[in-house]
């Protein structure tokens, strides 16, 4: 009789089947968190937290920032940051790998949708009458089309 390949398999056949990528998945985690860690102590908290170890693969470390001005100045610090790591135990480091990669931000700051969403709106300050007819003055001397801008905002100012 030939084998079901559908039927339901047991759960104990599953995990054994995954426990040895599981287990190094856990252990490249584990190798990304220290690296991340040395990544910290060398940068400080301030540009710590605008980057991020991404992989480690064959002696080359992948560094991810959060944008191109921060990545120009991790390169700056790229050698000093390789002796860093090499005096840290990582003999095996051959080279540093910068990229600029907007979407780090969301990856290193998880909390960051949750804050946006939370945020109270900014405190809306009044128009003050000096303020309004200042607008008006500069009006005055305003092509036409900006003219009417200046007066209806100064408008806000009259309420």
């Amino acid at each position: 009789m030939a084998k079901d390949r559908f039927a339901p398999k047991p759960l104990n056949d599953i995990m054994a089947g995954l426990s040895g990528r599981l287990s190094s998945y856990a252990g490249k985690s584990q190798a990304l968190d220290k690296q991340q860690t040395l990544l910290s102590e060398f940068l400080g908290a301030n540009l710590s937290g605008k980057c991020r170890v991404s992989n480690y693969r064959d002696g080359t470390l992948m560094i991810e920032a959060v944008s191109a001005p921060i990545a120009l100045r991790l390169n700056y610090l790229k050698m000093d940051m390789l002796s860093h790591f090499r005096g840290a135990g990582m003999a095996e480091l051959g080279q540093i790998k910068i990229t600029a990669n907007p979407q780090a931000s969301q990856r290193l700051s998880p909390n960051n949708a949750s804050k946006t969403a939370n945020a109270t709106p900014a405190k809306k300050l009044p128009m003050s009458e000096q303020t309004a007819d200042y607008l008006n003055a500069i009006a005055a001397d305003a092509p036409p089309s900006l003219k009417a801008k200046l007066e209806k905002l100064a408008r806000h100012g009259k309420k």
